[in-house]
């Protein structure tokens, strides 16, 4: 099974299509939400509302439900190896080592 993008999407500045190829550790970062099977291209994907559930979409990093069990169970639903004492901010920069999740931009 095949997929493709229903629509452009920007990553890092660069603009992906649905006729565009896009590279695995690309296409690990675009939501399911933005993806068709291309064998059934007229297939409309149907949104999920807040709090869907998608396993695919990382925890918040701060505030309801950015704790250390949401992270770890994150990190394990995408088989990132994380050590049994570690903490949140640990977890979170595995994710961001697999590129599951973009590294947070610190104000200066």
């Amino acid at each position: 099974m095949t997929r493709r993008l229903i629509a452009y999407v920007h990553v890092d500045g660069v603009a992906y299509g649905p006729d565009s190829k896009v590279p695995p550790a690309v296409a690990k970062r675009i939501g399911d939400h933005a993806w068709t099977d291309a064998d059934s291209a007229a297939e409309v994907p149907t949104p999920t509302g807040a709090g869907g559930g998608s396993e695919d979409v990382a925890p918040p990093r701060s505030g309801r439900g950015s704790g250390v069990d949401a992270w770890r169970a994150f990190a394990e639903q995408h088989e990132v190896e994380v050590a049994a004492d570690a903490s949140r901010e640990d977890i979170i920069a595995a994710c961001e080592a697999a590129e599951l999740v973009e590294p947070e931009q610190r104000k200066e």
